[in-house]
């Protein structure tokens, strides 16, 4: 393992250097007049709502927004959702991890505690963040809300919940 490691090191290393610069920092050199840049007018930045925009550039429209933390199983989580809160109509979360281990499973639906007759959904986990969407029962009542389970890598598990509007 250890002649591995050094291998790829040293390989690493080489093609570092062979992708290197010609020239030294000391030595800068001037750019001929066909490599100068065109001086370009500032373009103005993009006005996009952030309720109009999800991540990742994705439009949904002009919905409803979440915005909160939320601390469950040692793990505190921010939270960023949009959707709207009608029949089998779906929310897309983003769930960015503030404290705790790595690693933790976040689990949510739509629905009531007991999640009898919501869809659950395992959140897609990238390290410090988490993806999910979860779709609206069909009944919509008082005690519907969204809720949240969290596993820690230490099997600790809690469930939090949310209000929706």
């Amino acid at each position: 393992m250890r002649t591995f490691t050094h291998s790829l090191l040293l390989g690493t290393l080489l093609l570092m250097t062979a992708c290197g610069e010609p020239t030294s920092p000391e030595e800068p050199t001037k750019p001929t007049a066909a490599e100068k840049p065109a001086v370009k007018a500032p373009t103005p930045a993009p006005t996009a709502t952030p309720a109009a925009t999800a991540a990742h550039g994705h439009s949904n429209g002009i919905q409803p927004t979440i915005s909160t933390s939320l601390s469950l199983a040692n793990v505190t989580l921010n939270i960023a959702g949009q959707g709207t809160l009608k029949p089998m109509s779906q929310y897309r979360f983003n769930i960015g991890l503030v404290a705790g281990t790595p690693g933790a499973i976040v689990r949510l639906w739509i629905g009531e505690e007991s999640g009898v007759g919501s869809v659950k959904s395992k959140a897609n986990g990238h390290g410090d963040h988490y993806h999910a969407s979860a779709i609206v029962p069909k009944e919509v009542n008082e005690k519907t809300a969204l809720w949240i389970e969290v596993q820690s890598v230490t099997g600790e598990r809690e469930t939090g919940r949310i209000a929706l509007q």
